[in-house]
């Protein structure tokens, strides 16, 4: 096998039976990140011998998403798990509290027609404390970090990239599920449960308790915009509340010359040494979250469209807190990478569980 050398983004090293390839972070030069230097990514052995990534060997159509994207086989190796959702990036416009239980005679969902309607005299405002993006891949991996805007007069910058671990509000990682539900008045509300694999608010392996039920009703407001209504213990208030949030889809973008899109997911585990964690591709965004014992770090990657050279170079970290690896940069490398392939760095090993590539159908029929 023949692996593609590029100069600013990683080498491969031919001298083992496995090739490697060492990845280079685009930030490795700056505060407070990695060392990666040391980072070393290895081909699952069923991509061995198989065509160079840059080669010109045609793509292989594979099953289609339910709501419309055309999977392509995973790059260069084997298949991902089989697409169960459409991959998503969700912004949450704000959060808005409520009593639990509802007091009675309370209309569902309540905020989205504040402060015109306010019938039971509940807070006449929205509010959203926290950047909040939320990455789910075509077989539901979701990773959802939320960092606090600016509480403190030495906060600097909208978003914390210095490993600043008191503006992180609550980073979660794990499974989504979603399934119709019918409510008088509405159409196409589903009720959704996030199954939380790790929490930045759970230490891992220590015999404690484990993250509550994450589940909602999701109601469409319009196109773009979802309201999700549910209740859960919130540390703020160190009580039960229903809340309501309104989360709004962001389009996915292309990074590559090729106009397709990318998902790509990662994962470590190490129980018996408090450690998970999980990262999340999805189109232009990848994001991290790692769990050591009660420490937590997360990273939030964002693809500069406007910038020029190579691909994987033009990735910008926007928000970083906490002190440990998370293996973004590899995400970057969407030619090297397949399902199987180990990423490691000192002692932690991550291994791809998901790469995938698609076209819109639209952008498929235009092709045609």
């Amino acid at each position: 096998m023949v692996l593609t050398n590029n100069e600013f983004a990683g080498t491969a090293t031919l001298d083992s039976p496995v090739p490697t390839i060492r990845i280079y972070s685009p930030d490795h030069d700056s505060a407070n990140s990695t060392d990666s230097s040391e980072i070393i990514y290895t081909p699952p052995e069923s991509v061995i011998n198989m065509a160079p990534p840059d080669s010109e060997t045609p793509v292989t159509p594979s099953a289609s998403s339910p709501e419309g994207p055309v999977m392509i086989a995973a790059f260069h190796g084997p298949a991902p798990p089989p697409p169960v959702t459409e991959a998503n990036i969700s912004i949450r416009e704000y959060i808005y509290f409520l009593p639990y239980p509802l007091p009675p005679g309370t209309p569902v969902p309540y905020s989205h027609n504040l402060p015109h309607k306010n019938p039971v005299n509940l807070p006449s405002h929205q509010f959203e404390p926290t950047c909040t993006l939320v990455l789910t891949s075509p077989a539901a991996t979701f990773v959802d970090v939320r960092l606090f805007k600016p509480l403190y007069p030495g906060d600097v910058g909208l978003l914390p990239n210095r490993g600043e671990s008191h503006r992180l509000e609550w980073a979660f990682a794990g499974r989504s599920t979603s399934a119709p539900i019918e409510i008088p008045d509405w159409e196409n509300v589903s009720h959704s449960t996030w199954t939380h694999w790790l929490d930045s608010r759970y230490p891992v392996g220590m015999g404690k308790a484990q993250p509550p039920v994450d589940e909602g009703d999701m109601y469409p407001i319009n196109p773009e915009l979802t309201l999700e209504h549910g209740h859960a213990f919130h540390p703020s208030f160190n009580a039960v509340k229903s809340h309501e949030e309104m989360w709004r889809d962001v389009p996915l973008t292309s990074t590559n010359d090729r106009g397709t899109r990318i998902a790509i997911v990662m994962r470590v585990q190490a129980d018996t040494h408090g450690v998970r964690g999980v990262v999340v591709r999805v189109g232009q965004y990848v994001q991290g979250v790692l769990m050591q014992g009660e420490k937590c770090t997360v990273e939030r990657w964002e693809f500069d469209d406007s910038g020029e050279g190579v691909e994987a170079m033009r990735w910008k970290r926007i928000a970083r807190t906490g002190d440990g690896f998370l293996p973004c940069a590899v995400a970057f490398r969407p030619e090297i990478v397949a399902v199987g392939g180990v990423v490691k760095y000192g002692d932690f090993e991550w291994r791809v569980e998901e790469a995938w590539e698609w076209k819109e159908e639209d952008e498929e029929d235009e092709e045609a």
